[in-house]
């Protein structure tokens, strides 16, 4: 049976606006240490009136499978601070209060954390992915609880580790323009250096293992 955290099951986000934001992954990763450079967007798109939103998801350049992956993306809490330090994006987006353990079960994406996009949609399993999906527990109404718009994605590898992030900004149309130039807006609050899971991965380590920072959250 799927696990229901204390704040209940995520309701289904209905009656939204349209919008259409888009995450545009830097051209300099947060961590260089994997000899990778990813590069893509993550895309989430609404109708007006619609239920849910779209995401696409279109990557390259990820690190070698067999060491890294699969890689494992969310929806984080906070927005990724001017730094680009992608450990200030703290935890995932979840209204719920659910936490990370036990794992999403996918077959009851409700039970999830809202911001869990690989838990409910599947892990990134190839160095070059491209995928799209709808998720009706993700908004695009900035007085809602589950809203995405002004808060970041972060690709992992398959220990937490975090690789590279970027924040959600609005596109001016509400369809997917591939020719469109987003520009990231950094924010300007100070955000507190996060403690959880690994920021980095380890340089020097014999056999290219991976060195994690100890970790009370991802």
């Amino acid at each position: 049976m799927a696990y229901t955290g204390p704040g209940g099951n995520a309701t289904v986000q209905s009656s939204l606006p349209a919008a259409s934001f888009e995450a545009v992954l830097p051209l300099v990763n947060f961590n260089k240490a994997s000899g990778s450079n990813i590069s893509g967007t993550v895309t989430g798109t609404s109708v007006a009136g619609g239920s849910g939103v779209t995401f696409s998801i279109d990557v390259k350049g990820l690190p070698d499978l067999a060491k890294y992956g699969p890689f494992i993306y969310h929806v984080h809490a906070k927005p990724v601070p001017s730094n680009g330090n992608c450990t200030g994006t703290l935890a995932h987006l979840d209204p719920t209060s659910r936490g990370e353990t036990p794992l999403c079960d996918a077959s009851a994406p409700e039970t999830c954390q809202a911001g869990d996009l690989s838990g409910k949609h599947g892990n990134i399993t190839a160095n070059t992915w491209t995928v799209s999906y709808s998720d009706l527990y993700i908004s695009s109404d900035p007085s809602s609880p589950y809203y995405y718009g002004d808060k970041s994605i972060v690709i992992h590898t398959n220990n937490k580790t975090r690789l590279t992030c970027a924040n959600f900004t609005r596109v001016a149309s509400t369809t997917t323009n591939a020719t469109s130039t987003v520009v990231l807006t950094s924010p300007t609050a100070t955000v507190t250096p996060f403690k959880g899971a690994a920021a980095k991965l380890g340089a020097g380590v014999v056999g290219g293992a991976l060195a994690v920072m100890a970790a009370a959250l991802l």
